[in-house]
């Protein structure tokens, strides 16, 4: 069994080996409203692969609120979901949006207790690479306010516009 560090320690390293001058940070503790802002103050894109509600409501507020680029994902069994946020723009939608409970249950969507497959992972984090590129060269169109349903049970993908609560 390899533990979290370890995870850690070997994707630096496959990313080194693709490109050595690429600068890689890691963080070896777990996110909270505490240590948010120090880490990721410094970043002009976030791409948000985490496997809970109370993260991913912490990295959309801090993202609206700093006006960052959010790209945020999930998965669970043979399902996708992308979100892209240009925060820059005081009309975007954020993902409290879509997920209009106060509060949501991470057994909702429990990755653990349900399991992914990885063909669904890798193709939601290429999509999510994707956006930022798009983004950085300022080419093509983006997910801004939107969210991209990818259904690889029955292969069915749907972009979806969410609207901007008043509230949210």
């Amino acid at each position: 069994m390899i533990l979290k560090n370890q995870k850690l320690q070997l994707q630096k390293k496959k990313l080194k080996k693709i490109n050595s001058k690429t600068e890689i940070r890691c963080y070896k503790i777990r996110l909270n409203r505490n240590n948010f802002m120090k880490i990721i103050k410094d970043y002009d894109f976030v791409v948000d692969g985490s496997d809970n509600f109370k993260t991913k409501f912490l990295i959309n507020d801090f993202c609206k609120k700093s006006k960052k680029f959010l790209v945020s994902g999930a998965i669970s069994k043979f399902d996708g979901h992308v979100f892209t946020f240009d925060f820059s723009n005081k009309k975007t939608p954020c993902i409290r949006s879509f997920f209009q409970e106060k509060e949501i249950s991470d057994d909702i969507l429990n990755c653990e207790y349900e399991g992914i497959l990885g063909t669904v992972a890798s193709t939601v984090c290429s999509i999510q690479a994707n956006e930022v590129l798009k983004k950085i060269l300022s080419i093509g169109k983006n997910l801004n306010g939107y969210i991209l349903i990818l259904d690889f049970l029955n292969l069915n993908f749907r972009k979806v516009k969410l609207i901007k609560l008043k509230n949210a």
